[in-house]
């Protein structure tokens, strides 16, 4: 096994992304407060990435495991089990994976003195392995699932904080922005989950996973779409306003609420695989911006 088939096994990239928005978040929590990063315990935060790093690297594991037959039809030039990586070891790496990401989060929790938050690790680990291999086939709930751990990565800065856990309860406005961006994550990857979805129509039929497209229709999918992205649209603008910041206003404006608006005007009318496929991409950058926003504006209410 080379180390190039194992990281494209655990997605590194998404990995990479993951990391970075707990770094940034950590971060600049702390600095909007106190215009600096002491205040930051860097062993609760290495424990707080390593646990929700390795977690995300199992999941992606067991997906591909049980998606094999149906990748080689959606996309054959990525099947990394089977190919260079045998089923056997596929399964070894998620266990070993998975084992050290519960782990780890267990102790996360009890350096937080707050141990039964160690069974949300748990929950984690339990329901993606059930996305994976029973509730992605079932339309809407497999979205809706993957998109809560996705927001979940961001609301765990909130539930077991990299600092002093009285921090948000000083800084109430803190608490506004996780949700706000939690609820942000949510959306977008949930739409991006459904773009997906009617990108891999095909090879989805052929194994007889239930997704939206195949129950609805394509079409009657790309309409609903076309509503749903309107709501984190209305919801950008709604935190522009409030913020009432030029420079926030032009930030939102060419990174989120053009590139979402083109989304959002397109989705009705592309029909081919590829189409679909730059659509999901335009919405991961979406999602980028997103997330880098919180440097403009933590900076700014300093």
């Amino acid at each position: 096994m080379k180390i190039k088939n194992f990281l494209q096994l655990i997605r590194y990239k998404n990995l990479l992304f993951l990391i970075l928005v707990q770094l940034l978040f950590s971060a600049m929590f702390v600095y909007a407060k106190t215009a600096s990063f002491y205040n930051i315990d860097f062993i609760k935060l290495f424990l707080l990435i390593q646990t929700t790093t390795l977690l995300a690297a199992a999941g992606n594991v067991i997906n591909d495991y049980f998606d094999v037959e149906a990748d080689r039809i959606n996309k054959p030039n990525k099947v990394i089990i089977g190919e260079f990586i045998s089923g056997k070891n596929a399964l070894l790496i998620y266990f070993a994976l998975n084992f050290f990401g519960v782990i780890s989060g267990v102790v996360l929790a009890y350096i937080h003195g707050k141990v039964f938050y160690g069974l949300l690790f748990v929950a984690i680990s339990s329901g993606l392995y059930l996305y994976s291999k029973s509730y992605k086939k079932i339309a809407v709930l497999g979205n809706f699932i993957i998109s809560v751990f996705v927001a979940l990565s961001i609301y765990l800065i909130y539930l077991l904080p990299p600092f002093d856990n009285r921090f948000f309860d000083d800084y109430k406005q803190l608490k506004h922005a996780v949700f706000a961006y939690t609820i942000f994550a949510f959306l977008l990857n949930f739409i991006r989950e459904i773009v997906k979805d009617l990108e891999d129509i095909n090879g989805d039929y052929s194994q007889e996973i239930k997704t939206l497209p195949i129950i609805i229709g394509r079409k009657r999918t790309q309409n609903s779409l076309f509503y749903i992205a309107s709501i984190p649209f209305l919801l950008s603008i709604l935190l522009v306003s409030s913020l009432n910041n030029i420079l926030i206003g032009i930030y939102f404006a060419v990174c989120i609420l053009i590139p979402l608006g083109y989304f959002i005007y397109q989705i009705k009318e592309v029909k081919t695989k590829e189409q679909f496929h730059k659509l999901s991409t335009l919405l991961k950058f979406i999602m980028l911006f997103g997330i880098l926003s919180i440097l403009l504006i933590t900076t700014i209410s300093n």
